[in-house]
């Protein structure tokens, strides 16, 4: 039978994010990544980085409890639980990804749990799976890369603060300048006015997926890196100039984002809850004589606008609720970008079979992405789309989209996911050409004037490919 230490004060995000599990703000609030390891596994010597990595991390055996009224956070001493068993490489997805539907209630159950699957005689799975609110994304992927470390004996943990600085009181200046904001942003197409969409009043997901070439993704990341970000900014760069097309008089394209906050708050190299949503706005002024670059630098200015100014998200939406009451938010595209997709031919190769019998790539990162449940009323947030960038087959990426099927037309979706696919192929080889002129080439209208209505009435979309893939 498990004890308990004596109850301590939980994280900062912990304490915003409680009151929000009702509520589908996050997605989902539990999610999985794994590894695949090729080659020679002990498996007990496994099992035993695994415990050695989390016995270094209280948080991963936290348990979050408000019986008497006040959040409080404590740690159990059972060890986290590692289950090992077989199947076939698609079972064993299909089983992880059912997992992360799973309730799980961070008062009672493991805030994390670890599973070694065997899919082949010489290939194994190692898995994680955890409540956001004891390990954020950027702390799966460090843990599983810990405990590999652990198994070949090389972890060594630092005495790193167990917890970052606290995020402190919203200023009134910063109110002040959210409440300007917000204003403004309210006047804008969102995804769904921008597709014609009416306004809906819940969501049933459905899943949409586009991959992109691995090529094309390497050179799309290089003219990223050339401007100063990453390749997942761009990826949101293209998506608001595609809103830009399709709703001509936009001004700003609003977004919501899962963002790592250990940048900006302190924490570097911490596992725990250190992620939090945002809200940032591409200016899309002059957007017809814009080039791809000119429009990177506008998106990577709009990040760090925001992030500057960051307020937790609990208190960005109490905030709009308070402006703009019983109004859906300016943001109903949620962009997850912890990290870019990782390049598994790094790892995947015969020199660290050879040198370490062991070689470990991603396990088929774009299938493990669990499908919220329906949310209507206050268990919904307004967000229409949530989209992931994940590692797809062996060297591609997936452009991911969840997406709102009560307010979202299957067809568009799948005519926006084609255009970002190929607009990915044309600004990498071509990023100063006068995004306009890449559009036409692509067979997109020219908007030269029709107003919102119009444009949300008949929306004027790229011309159709040859299909997405559902």
């Amino acid at each position: 039978m498990s004890h308990h230490t004596p109850a301590g004060p939980p994280w900062p995000l912990q304490s915003r994010w409680w009151p929000l599990l009702d509520e589908a703000a996050s997605g989902t609030p539990v999610r999985c990544r794994a590894l695949l390891l090729t080659g020679r596994v002990q498996v007990p010597r496994l099992v035993d980085a695994v415990h050695r990595v989390v016995d270094h991390h209280a948080v991963l055996r936290a348990r979050l409890s408000d019986d008497d009224g006040t959040l409080r956070l404590s740690t159990a001493e059972a060890p986290v639980p590692v289950a090992v068993w077989e199947a076939d490489r698609a079972d064993c997805a299909r089983a992880l990804r059912e997992a992360v539907t799973a309730a799980r209630d961070p008062r009672h159950d493991p805030p994390v749990t670890f599973d070694i699957v065997r899919i082949a005689p010489d290939q194994l799975v190692l898995a994680m799976t955890g409540h956001f609110l004891a390990a954020d994304l950027g702390s799966i992927y460090a843990t599983l890369g810990a405990a590999l470390r652990a198994y070949f004996g090389r972890h060594r943990p630092d005495a790193g603060p167990p917890q970052p600085p606290p995020l402190g009181p919203v200023t009134p200046a910063r109110t002040a300048w959210w409440t300007r904001r917000l204003t403004a942003w309210q006047r804008e197409a969102t995804l769904a006015s921008a597709a014609g969409a009416p306004a809906p009043a819940g969501r049933r997901t459905a899943v949409q997926v586009q991959p992109v070439a691995g090529a094309a993704w390497h050179r799309l990341a290089e003219r990223a890196a050339a401007a100063g970000c990453g390749a997942e900014l761009a990826v949101v760069a293209l998506l608001a100039s595609w809103r830009a097309t399709v709703a001509p008089d936009t001004g700003t394209a609003v977004f919501a984002a899962w963002a790592d906050l250990r940048h900006t708050h302190g924490g570097e190299g911490v596992v725990g809850p250190l992620s939090d949503q945002i809200a940032f706005g591409v200016d899309l002024e002059g957007h017809a004589g814009m080039t791809f670059t000119d429009l990177l630098h506008r998106t990577h200015a709009g990040l760090l606008d925001t992030m500057v100014r960051h307020v937790p998200y609990d208190e960005l939406r109490r905030l709009h609720r308070t402006i703009h009451p019983g109004a859906p938010p300016p943001w109903d595209l949620r962009v997850h970008f912890c990290r870019i997709p990782p390049r598994s031919s790094l790892t995947r190769d015969e020199r660290t079979l050879a040198e370490l019998g062991l070689s470990v790539e991603l396990f088929d990162e774009s299938e493990l992405l669990a499908v919220p449940p329906p949310a209507a009323g206050g268990a919904w947030d307004g967000v229409n789309a949530d989209l992931f960038l994940t590692e797809h087959g062996r060297d591609d990426v997936a452009l991911t989209l969840h997406y709102n099927e009560t307010a979202l037309d299957e067809h568009t979706i799948g005519l926006m996911l084609r255009a970002i696919s190929d607009m990915i192929n044309h600004v990498g080889e071509t990023p100063d050409e006068p995004l306009a002129h890449l559009w036409r080439s692509r067979g997109a209208h020219d908007h030269t004037g029709p107003d919102r209505q119009g444009a949300a009435t008949h929306p004027a979309l790229p011309h159709p490919a040859k299909g997405h893939i559902r």
